[in-house]
């Protein structure tokens, strides 16, 4: 999963191939294999090949082959009993230190671990933590060995030490004082009192008021007292005073992280509304540099946010002089730490963390509660921080109200949250890591501290084989979307890409559910796609759509917070928004198509009265239509009023040849009375035939 630039590790940059030789101060020597010639490669510019996304000039690491150093050690040294508990404690953690046993299963691990080797040295999960500790300073075995100690006698029979020790519970219990000079008179009598019942070979000798104070001093635990009396915090003060806790000695072996309010209000969201972030930082504690930085716009951070500090933090700054222009110096921190050391705060308690962390070989150690003195570093520099570059802004909070008075902080706010951002780089960059630190244990500028510490140790700062894999397991939130055409669409924005368009496609075609589950972080430029047929993820870039609108520059890290902001913005201003109109409007649309039907059922019945004033029509009204008088030439009318078949009258002649001989003109409209004629006394008097074959 990780590697690091050693001598033989083979990379490729684009259709180049190369083999890490060594390194010469800012340079690497590298064999070109694809030539076969010797070159010198900035090391900057490897470091940038790597967080490249474009695949022509993007540095990809070779499988990785090459076994595991193993540093031998001098068995004749140590003792038989000896080399056999470090062998059993190496077993012990050798799970551990390879990343296969996460912390969840401890107690199944430890259940099942051997019963003949458990009772030659005691298993616990705290042991393991503290034998991968002593383990990974020189991953040498002979750090396991336990520590000899001289050999130790007792001078007091058990009988009288189990009285000195009631005595000891006895007052130890009570709120009240006793000095220890009433305790021992105490004693004194319990052991008369017993000699009384036994004989002279069987009675207890008393021990010494002096053997009594120093059993007494050994054995005494006054903090419980202490803490009824004083208060937790003044009993640890009095017991323990102003503790230095043990300090880590070499680059990259613990990671300080913590996070503070910033002392100033900015103005990103938009010009009226000022909102306070948050600022999370990391040190490496034994050279005071800083590992990384991650701004957020919330209350306190979740756990998706610790990982976005903790990659900020392994990976390469290649970014800076691009995207920060006005940094002056470089920063070169970067790497996998073996330990990180986390507040013992509720929001720092996260099983999730804790597994991935698991997972990547990176320790987790929690300080005490009110502890802050084991986690002093981040303490300070976050301190350092706050005043050298955000107290002084427009805006600023002022961490001592005395001092605010009657500044309106959220009238005064000017900063931009990517302004902000360069602000921070500037001061964590040219004011902390290239500064000269005059602290009480480590004196130095950070930043040459550090390279000297990775030089002289030999320690190689191991990166992931790649970014986008460390990326998707950082991404601990969830959602299930639907793909479309345009992409999925996630906080009001849409993300596209090639191979997502292609798993849509795949999808369709399969029959099956376009409906997919997303990952995303704290940074919303990417997200990852569930390819569930494949058993991959793919990626998908926010699109540019929008981001413009919103003046959010796509170069810099996209909070979802930001966009979740404006989504839920957008909302409540249509929401809100009268709509009242929207509805009337409708009906408008609605009434004007209801009078077009109208006037064209008027339009139509105009046309059909024009159409039918062209012809003659039969009536009893308006006479009767040239047209309709004419009648089928194979019709016969004939007089049915009896049965005389000598009185039919056969047509011989054509219609219009009876026409012309009778000159027949049609009433005029008016002419017939209808009250002067019997109209079914007509009708019977008339038939229709068909004219005969033979005629």
């Amino acid at each position: 999963m990780f590697t690091h630039f050693t001598y033989g590790t083979r990379f490729r940059i684009g259709s180049t191939e190369y083999e890490y030789l060594a390194q010469r101060e800012s340079d690497v020597e590298v064999l070109n294999i694809t030539i076969g010639e010797k070159e010198l490669l900035p090391m900057q510019e490897i470091l940038v090949a790597y967080n490249s996304k474009d695949p022509k000039s993007r540095l990809i690491f070779s499988e990785y082959t090459s076994e595991q150093l193993v540093i031998d050690y001098v068995p004749e040294d140590y003792t038989e009993s000896e080399l056999k508990i470090m062998n059993i404690r190496y077993q012990a953690i050798e799970p551990y230190i390879k990343g296969e046993l996460k912390n969840s299963d401890f107690k199944s691990y430890i259940e099942n671990f051997p019963s003949e080797l458990k009772r030659i040295q005691k298993l616990s999960e705290a042991s393991i933590y503290r034998w991968a500790k002593l383990w990974s300073k020189r991953n040498n075995k002979i750090d396991l060995i336990p520590k000899r100690t001289g050999p130790k006698s007792k001078r007091i029979d058990d009988d009288e030490l189990s009285e000195i020790y009631k005595i000891i519970n006895k007052y130890e219990k009570k709120s009240e004082t006793f000095t220890v000079r009433d305790q021992y008179m105490d004693l004194k009598s319990i052991v008369e009192d017993i000699n009384m019942m036994r004989e002279e070979k069987d009675k207890l000798k008393l021990s010494s008021e002096s053997t009594f104070r120093r059993i007494y001093k050994q054995h005494v635990n006054t903090l419980l007292r202490d803490k009824e009396l004083m208060g937790h915090a003044n009993a640890m003060l009095k017991h323990k005073g102003v503790q230095t806790p043990q300090r880590a000695t070499l680059p990259l072996e613990e990671l300080e992280i913590d996070w503070t309010p910033v002392d100033c209000l900015i103005k990103d969201f938009e010009n009226n509304e000022a909102f306070r972030p948050v600022l999370m930082f990391g040190i490496d504690q034994a050279t005071n540099e800083p590992m990384g930085l991650h701004i957020i716009m919330k209350k306190e951070p979740d756990v998706g946010d610790f990982l976005q500090l903790l990659l900020n933090c392994i990976l390469p700054k290649t970014y800076l002089k691009e995207l920060y222009p006005r940094v002056q110096k470089e920063w070169s921190a970067y790497g996998v730490p073996q330990t990180i050391v986390l507040d013992n705060a509720k929001v720092n308690e996260s099983r999730n963390l804790e597994e991935i962390c698991s997972f990547l070989g990176i320790g987790v150690r929690y300080t005490g509660i009110g502890a802050g003195n084991q986690k002093g570093k981040v303490e300070q520099a976050l301190g350092n921080i706050n005043h050298k570059a955000f107290q002084g802004l427009s805006g600023s909070m002022f961490s001592n109200p005395q001092e605010k008075g009657a500044y309106d902080s959220k009238a005064k706010a000017t900063v931009s949250l990517t302004s902000l951002l360069h602000i921070a780089h500037i001061t964590i960059v040219d004011r902390i890591a290239n500064n000269f630190n005059r602290g009480e244990n480590i004196q130095g500028v950070p930043e040459q501290l550090w390279k000297q510490g990775l030089l002289e140790n030999h320690i190689h700062p191991s990166i992931p084989y790649s970014r986008e894999y460390l990326e998707l397991l950082f991404s601990t939130k969830t959602a299930i979307r639907v793909i479309s055409p345009r992409g999925i669409k996630l906080m009001g924005h849409f993300f596209y890409s090639e191979e997502l368009n292609k798993l849509r496609r795949d999808l369709d075609k399969n029959g099956k559910s376009i409906k997919v589950m997303v990952r995303f972080g704290s940074d919303m430029r990417t997200i990852y796609i569930r390819d569930e047929g494949n058993n991959r993820y793919v990626q998908a870039d926010i699109k540019d759509g929008g981001l413009g609108r919103l003046n959010i520059d796509k170069n810099y890290p996209i909070l979802p917070e930001v966009l979740e902001y404006w989504d839920n913005k957008h909302h409540s201003e249509l929401n809100a928004f009268d709509n009242t109109h929207v509805g009337k409007a409708i009906r408008e649309i609605e009434e004007i198509q209801e009078e077009d039907k109208k006037l064209n059922r008027n339009l139509k019945k105009q046309k059909a009265k024009m159409e039918a004033s062209k012809h003659l029509v039969i009536s009893a009204s308006k006479g009767v239509s040239a047209k309709h008088l004419r009648l089928p030439e194979n019709t016969i009318i004939s007089d049915i009023s009896d049965n005389d078949p000598s009185k039919s009258v056969t047509a011989e002649k054509t219609d219009s040849e009876e026409m012309e001989n009778h000159s027949v003109i049609p009433p005029k409209p008016g002419e017939l009375c209808i009250e002067e004629i019997d109209l079914e006394a007509v009708a019977r008097t008339w038939g229709i035939g068909k004219r005969s074959k033979s005629q």
